[in-house]
């Protein structure tokens, strides 16, 4: 190796480089991987948006209801929804949708603390038991449903990260029982209790989802609520949307409202997050399309060192190596040099983090365990190629005869 220190040289830097670019990558793809990990604070398996609309004056199936008559029309039907022997919860909001970028908010404070605009959820207890929101303290969508169902005006849950920006409160458990204010409104809300951070994109990390509070949906808005949302019992989601459809006109219809659609939360989701999967599934096609560039060109590199060198694996082999000798050889060389750049690598990538090159997660560009899993990955990657490309002119080498190869000597 000594003798062909200027060969070494040249593939040191290559490996080099190469590490360097693949960490990048790494580290892109931990946090893809990370943000898809992360818990979302709602579960949408078997849960189902249930659109409803109203009849106009125009129609000739149209009756004439009082306001307080279409808020008891709204709650006939989540009651006879509710009654379906497939229908685990049934629930309701004010523009209160998950995966949904429409959205209402509040404007915070609290004590001396600005918090921005708040998202503001107002729903009915049935919405916690339908997307099973539990609270930060180990209480269960029951207990969160029946706490809300007890709570007067004024009072609200609060998310986990409600205080993200405010680092001198420990915990948003120091909130419970204390008053956040509504500047410009003249207003004050009281926390009760906590629940996890609901994400609204599972491509993007919990510290970016925004702080939201959840308050009851008062009876004299129900007529507004248009989130009505419904929990299927497990195994039971078969031809759920057809047969409800089917009752659409007829049991399902209630004063002027009928149901107009059902469509799955998974279907809603897929569709909100269409761009952020697209971004996701250029960048891992991007990794892989860099990947197969540096394997092949790791394995020219080698598949090149090793028909350059067959007349001196023939000599070593007439002198008594054997073959796995030859093929231990050629194998361990590529992985002494990576395991030598791999330190100055790892300062390079060092100053990527340092200077805020690469990729912001957690609060932060560098973590200890991101920074050095992504080294593991990158050194294992690379060790796989190496071993993968020299195989392959090893096994050629192997087969030389040591006659042949001398011929030319």
């Amino acid at each position: 190796m000594l003798n062909e220190w200027r060969t070494n040289v040249w593939l040191a830097v290559e490996l080099l480089l190469v590490s360097v670019v693949m960490w990048f990558l790494a580290d892109q793809l931990w946090r893809t991987a990370g943000s898809r990990l992360e818990p979302t604070g709602s579960d949408i398996s078997h849960v189902y948006y249930i659109s409803h609309a109203k009849l106009t004056e125009d129609n000739p199936g149209y009756v004439k209801r009082t306001r307080q008559e279409e808020c008891e029309d709204v709650l006939t039907l989540m009651a006879r929804l509710e009654a379906r022997p497939e229908i685990e919860a049934v629930g309701t909001g004010q523009t209160s949708l998950i995966y949904c970028g429409s959205n209402n908010s509040k404007h915070l404070k609290y004590d001396t603390l600005d918090l921005g605009q708040v998202q503001m959820r107002q729903v009915t207890p049935g919405f916690i038991r339908v997307f099973r929101i539990h609270g930060i303290d180990g209480e269960t969508p029951e207990e969160m449903a029946d706490m809300l169902s007890r709570m007067t005006p004024g009072e609200m849950f609060v998310s986990e990260n409600i205080l993200r920006r405010n680092k001198d409160i420990a915990s948003v458990r120091d909130c419970y029982g204390k008053w956040f204010t509504v500047p410009g409104e003249n207003d004050s809300l009281r926390a009760v209790r906590a629940f996890p951070a609901i994400r609204n994109n599972d491509y993007h990390p919990t510290e970016y989802s925004w702080p939201s509070m959840m308050m009851p949906l008062p009876p004299k808005q129900m007529r507004w609520a248009n989130n009505l949302v419904v929990r299927v019992r497990d195994n039971m989601d078969t031809d759920f949307e057809k047969n409800l459809m089917a009752d659409a006109t007829g049991p399902l219809r209630v004063g002027n409202y009928y149901i107009s659609s059902v469509e799955s939360m998974e279907s809603i989701r897929r569709k909100f997050q269409l761009e952020s999967a697209q971004e996701v599934t250029n960048t891992v096609m991007t990794a892989l399309f860099l990947l197969l560039n540096i394997f092949l060109g790791v394995l020219g590199t080698f598949w090149f060192r090793t028909s350059q060198r067959i007349p001196e694996i023939a000599l070593r082999m007439s002198v008594g190596a054997t073959r796995r000798d030859i093929f231990n050889r050629v194998i361990a060389e590529g992985e002494l040099i990576l395991l030598l750049v791999t330190p100055l690598a790892g300062g390079l990538d060092w100053l990527l983090t340092h200077y805020e090159l690469n990729t912001y997660y957690h609060g932060s560009f560098f973590e200890p365990l991101r920074f050095f899993g992504c080294m593991a990955i990158t050194w294992s990657a690379l060790a796989l190629m190496i071993a993968v490309s020299s195989m392959i002119p090893a096994l050629r080498a192997m087969k030389i005869s040591p006659a042949e190869a001398l011929k030319t000597e």
